[in-house]
């Protein structure tokens, strides 16, 4: 069984400046890995502070580049780099040494991971989840998987550390906004990676176009109306902000004659800046900027466009030769194709949580700026088809898939919740999970292994077991639960505990 620990790094231990967390997997001890059993215990009842100390408090960075260039996983670097202190006796001190080491408490396995890691980084997608983790989770195993799976696409992680591990991957994605992502990031990447010279020069050109002095011109011509029906009397940005962005983006759009890779990739530089350039900021949810925020931040669109695609050259020269391919089986998770029965061998996720989060008007900007819809009326099509996780969500469907256990915690939430529509959406999450989870059963091959990162809710005092849940669900369906791990412990809105697990499923041989 599999054990987690959580790593802080500060931020003068991380080349970008930004402090991150990161879990590292520890393995059961087997003849394979040499690693005898004494050891794995040890460094799992080390603190973060004390591992990082054992390293001789290392870049973040180097570890990973480590783990890049020799073709293992994060945590198989760090185990290995540990292993050789324990066999000095380095473990027997490790108190003392670590006492000039500052930790931080923070838990959570999140995307702010992701943020700082090449093209994961390029679309600051909250909702996402760790680099780290699933290319960890990917090169877990003996061997490495064939065909990877992701019902919940979302920005591309899932599919991005599978394509740089030379692993086809095929996903899921509901937003037609991160479909564009996703493709931007694998797909327009790799080709930008194997036509870097013309990828740079046009690069280049295209930064040159979007200087300031040549956005003010052109922005001056931008027409506002398709802006003004899509969100009527709706200040979202400042006038002149939103033209330098419509100007950006129509040059960048312009390249699709060129090549579409490049007018992806261009295209997704300027809607990744669409919030940060607005008077909106997104955390959990999008929501407009409090007074006092951001007090020094000054809005340079052409600047912050600019700096992205630099950015975008940078990590396009990293990428391997071999990056393998990603492909859209279909738009609704619940409807995998029939031509998928029995494709996959591994099967990654993290799928959307039960948290009252609407997840498509966070992107409403972005589906606007790309033309993916005409008004935010049109964000309606989606909820109607998502798994239900939000509040907005919540259907009258009176035909759904019953669980005897969700219905024990739905029915304390129908006496204890003053929006009664939260003991609805409890129970339309389960059953629309228990829809997409059939489908991946049907498309796993046998003995194949299911992974899913979820963490769980509370609402109005009543404590939602997400990750038990689902067991049921799970079990219902033929999965067999081979490994539950905490992976990190979060903190509801009263200041109780939450947690984050990964669970672990397989399909049974004979099915």
């Amino acid at each position: 069984m599999h054990r987690f620990k959580t790593i802080y790094f500060p931020k003068k231990r991380v080349k970008s400046e930004h402090a991150t967390r990161v879990n590292i997997s520890i393995p059961p001890a087997t003849d394979k890995n040499g690693w005898g059993e004494s050891f794995l215990n040890k460094v799992f009842e080390l603190s973060g502070v004390q591992v990082r100390s054992l390293l001789g408090d290392p870049m973040l960075d180097h570890l990973e580049e480590e783990a890049s260039k020799e073709h293992r996983s994060l945590s198989n670097v760090i185990l290995s780099l540990l292993y050789s202190k324990f066999e000095e006796g380095k473990f027997d001190n490790i108190s003392s040494s670590s006492s000039n080491i500052k930790d931080n408490k923070g838990v959570g396995v999140t995307f702010s991971d992701s943020l700082r890691k090449s093209s994961f980084g390029w679309y600051p997608y909250v909702e996402g989840f760790s680099a780290n983790y699933a290319r960890d989770a990917l090169l877990r195993e003996v061997s490495k998987p064939l065909a990877v799976y992701d019902p919940f696409g979302g920005s591309g992680t899932t599919q991005l550390a599978a394509s740089l591990l030379g692993i086809k991957s095929y996903y899921s994605e509901l937003n037609p906004f991160m479909v564009k992502v996703c493709e931007a990031k694998v797909m327009s990447a790799n080709w930008a990676r194997n036509n870097f010279k013309i990828f740079k020069d046009n690069a280049e050109e295209y930064i040159s176009q979007i200087s300031r002095s040549n956005i003010e011109k052109l922005a001056k011509d931008v027409c506002l109306k398709s802006y003004s029906e899509a969100f009527p009397k709706r200040d979202f940005f400042e006038e002149e902000h939103l033209r330098h962005l419509l100007a950006a983006l129509d040059i960048a759009k312009a390249y699709d004659t060129v090549n579409p890779h490049l007018g992806s990739i261009f295209s997704i530089a300027c809607t990744a800046n669409a919030v940060a350039s607005s008077n909106m900021t997104r955390r959990a949810d999008l929501r407009r900027r409090r007074p006092d925020e951001y007090k020094n931040r000054v809005v340079d669109v052409p600047k912050m466009i600019a700096t992205t695609v630099r950015r975008m050259i940078d990590d396009v020269s990293g990428y391997p030769e071999n990056s393998a391919e990603t492909k859209l089986v279909s738009n609704d998770a619940k409807k995998i194709p029939d031509s998928y029965t029995e494709k996959f061998d591994f099967v990654l996720t993290s799928p959307p949580y039960l948290n009252g989060t609407n997840y498509f008007r966070n992107t409403k900007l972005e589906l606007w700026l790309m033309s993916l819809i005409d008004s935010e009326k049109d964000l309606k099509k989606f909820r109607e088809l998502t798994v239900t996780g939000g509040i907005n969500d919540v259907s009258k469907k009176v035909n759904y898939e019953k669980f005897d256990s969700v219905e024990i915690v739905a029915g304390k939430l129908d006496l204890k919740s003053k929006d009664k529509r939260i003991p609805t959406m409890v129970r339309h999450y389960f059953s629309d999970m228990y829809e997409v989870m059939t489908g991946v059963y049907r498309s796993m091959k046998p003995e194949g292994k299911f992974l899913l990162d979820i963490g769980d809710s509370k609402f109005y005092g009543v404590h939602v077991p997400t990750h038990k849940l689902l067991l049921d669900v799970a079990e219902k369906i033929g999965f067999k639960l081979e490994h539950e791990h905490v992976l990190a412990k979060r903190m509801s809105r009263d200041k109780t505990e939450l947690v984050q697990v990964e669970l672990v499923f397989k399909k049974s041989a004979l099915c």
